[in-house]
């Protein structure tokens, strides 16, 4: 084991499925690997991983649903193959159409437990570029990285990563970015070799954006904030802070990294007791690659944002902003039930915002022009929140569980409500995947209906 080195308005149901078929159904289809060419580190002739499997396995009855008690952080779906890691300490691979076993492999168990207790894997799993790249939890993975080839299962390399037990990974080209608890690696794509490593406090929301690592952070002596990594290197290019912030969030669209940085204090009350309370926040925008701010707006921020249409999206205690993207200017708002967490979507040019029910006030989910915040339709009913995108012309509401419904975009018309055993973890332009924990059931995103026998 190697070690890291110190320090039309209407559709019915039938006029969907007609639509659907003429779709062309796409895979996405990552670039392979070249992996283990010469002799490794020890001398030894390495692995030459081939990178995916030589072909599916499907056409085929699909076996759905199957057997996986894990966590869905633990499951990873890259094109036609879906890879997993479950509590019975085995890494997978299966044809994510059929359901099909390609291969599965009892991972180490990992020292550090080490207190004979039974422990509740999670590790976090990314299928990618040929690869299964599996590490963390507080089981068999626990403070280590591990890489499959995805064609036959052979492990690759195997990393010690101290603190790394709620780990995030992320691939920018031919390096694996990992967060552990306390620090931010750079491994070898290829040989796991530990081509930097960069100590924080904290760190967390790891993203790739060309030849960047981009994550959030928190120092001891510093405020949060979030950091732009050189993914060769290690170098940190930026490093952008928030003062008196207590939480920041960050996502990128179109070279721009969004910061959105929220502020909570303590306030006496007459009766001596403390609340909490929000103070305005901040939203700030910067290049991705160099840092430099190109605006930052001061807004009592909370809630659901996202990016979208030209847009950054956020709320208040009370409202809904449409931001524009480039200049953080105000291009509409409009008014929000007070303190409710609204949540959005974006999907095929419409802003989707929804709350569920709850007391004496219904749900509702709108859709709305994200240009100019006008109503494109709407439905009072707290079963449609929040919703999530599907393929193209369908939303999927209410997602996590229950009766799960898909809308037609341009005007919300019910297409279909099926029941469905756990969470939506995935959807493609033909099926969604679900996982309640015990099993993975998948189901046709045309019908609702349960997905099997039709191979």
């Amino acid at each position: 084991m190697d070690s890291v080195p110190p320090p039309s308005r209407e559709m019915t149901r039938r006029s969907f499925v007609a639509r659907s078929a003429l779709l062309p159904f796409l895979w996405a289809s990552l670039s392979g690997c070249s992996s283990g060419d010469g002799k490794n580190g020890k001398g030894r002739v390495a692995h030459r991983c081939p990178s995916w499997p030589a072909s599916p396995l499907s056409p085929g009855t699909p076996l759905w649903p199957v057997r996986f008690k894990g966590y869905g952080a633990s499951l990873s779906l890259s094109g036609r193959w879906l890879a997993g890691g479950g509590k019975d300490q085995k890494l997978w691979l299966r044809d994510s159409r059929t359901g099909r076993l390609v291969w599965d492999r009892a991972a180490e168990r990992s020292a550090t437990p080490g207190d004979g207790a039974e422990h509740q894997d999670n590790p976090r799993v990314l299928a990618v570029k040929g690869r299964v790249l599996a590490g963390g939890g507080d089981g068999y993975l626990a403070d280590q990285a591990v890489a499959l080839c995805a064609a036959d299962g052979e492990v690759l390399w195997r990393r010690d990563i101290p603190g790394g037990q709620s780990m995030e990974i992320a691939v920018s080209g031919d390096v694996v970015g990992v967060i552990a608890q306390h620090d931010v690696f750079g491994l070898s794509l290829r040989t796991g070799e530990v081509l930097w490593r960069l100590v924080v406090s904290q760190a967390a929301g790891l993203v790739s954006h060309g030849r960047m690592f981009l994550f959030t952070c928190r120092d001891v002596e510093s405020p949060y904030g979030a950091m732009g990594v050189d993914r060769e290197s290690g170098d940190v290019v930026w490093d952008e802070r928030v003062a008196d912030s207590n939480y920041v969030d960050i996502k990128v669209a179109d070279g721009l990294a969004h910061l959105l940085a929220t502020r909570v204090v303590e306030e006496a009350q007459d009766d001596g007791t403390i609340v909490f309370a929000t103070v305005p926040g901040e939203l700030r925008s910067i290049d991705a690659e160099t840092g430099k701010v190109a605006w930052n707006r001061s807004m009592p921020l909370s809630g659901d944002w996202l990016i979208g249409g030209g847009c950054v999206f956020v709320q208040t205690n009370d409202r809904l902003f449409a931001l524009l993207r480039d200049t953080g200017e105000t291009a509409w708002s409009m008014p929000i039930p007070s303190d409710t967490n609204v949540q959005l979507a974006f999907h095929e040019g419409s802003l989707f915002a929804s709350r569920s029910g709850f007391a004496d006030e219904k749900g509702f989910l709108i859709a709305l022009d994200p240009a100019t915040g006008k109503e494109r339709w709407r439905l009072d009913d707290s079963d449609f929140s929040p919703v999530i995108p599907g393929p193209p012309g369908m939303l999927l509401a209410n997602p996590d569980g229950g009766t799960v419904s898909a809308l037609e975009t341009t005007a919300g018309d019910v297409i279909w409500s099926s029941r469905f055993k756990g969470p939506v973890q995935a959807v493609t332009d033909e099926l969604v995947y679900c996982h309640d924990g015990e099993e993975i059931s998948v189901y046709d995103v045309t019908s609702g209906d349960p997905y099997y026998g039709q191979g």
